[in-house]
């Protein structure tokens, strides 16, 4: 089925993503999900056409959000800072879509392509920093994925209810440390 990003789409994908979370995949049906958008059935069957659609569509709208957000992060003179800036992006996207940020890492939807096109501004900002000798190595992927992987731990942990937020810049600041060049 054809994904329209529009108001009520994001409406839907909303209301899907709480319910996900609150009754798991079991207790999620289009019908549910009209209900909670308060629209009749007949605009979810024609946007996603069936609950595997709406999965899709909900994946997809996560990493565009998180796009979106890392988009939005201005390059500057100062590479290590705008490193910094993309996590906080990340962890911003997150705490907005918080029930879509689970379905976009908990679930295998086949395709990579939409969590591929997130993870580049982290490889190119960190290949930068390495260019600008603010940070070891001549490859940006294995610095990339340590950060990736520790911003990813801290968010859903603060997701969770077992850090604050005050532990976020702090933790993602040391995460450089290992690779600054002294």
């Amino acid at each position: 089925m054809a994904y329209v990003n529009t108001e009520l789409t994001g409406r839907l994908i909303d209301a899907a993503a709480r319910i996900l979370v609150e009754d798991g995949p079991a207790g999620l049906s289009l019908r549910k999900v009209a209900a909670a958008a308060g629209v009749s059935t007949m605009p979810v069957y024609t946007l996603f056409g069936d609950k595997q659609g709406l999965l899709d569509a909900m994946h997809r709208e996560g990493f565009r959000r998180l796009g979106l957000a890392l988009a939005a992060v201005p390059r500057t003179g100062d590479a290590l800072a705008d490193l910094g800036a993309l996590g906080s992006a990340y962890r911003t996207a997150a705490l907005n879509s918080p029930h879509l940020y689970g379905l976009m890492f908990n679930c295998d939807f086949g395709s990579t392509e939409a969590a591929d096109a997130t993870y580049h501004p982290l490889v190119d900002a960190v290949a930068r920093c390495q260019c600008d000798g603010l940070l070891t190595g001549d490859e940006p992927e294995p610095v990339a994925l340590h950060l990736w992987a520790l911003t990813h731990g801290l968010v859903s942990l603060e997701l969770a209810g077992k850090v604050g937020g005050d532990v976020f810049a702090k933790q993602l600041g040391y995460a450089a440390l290992a690779f600054r060049r002294r």
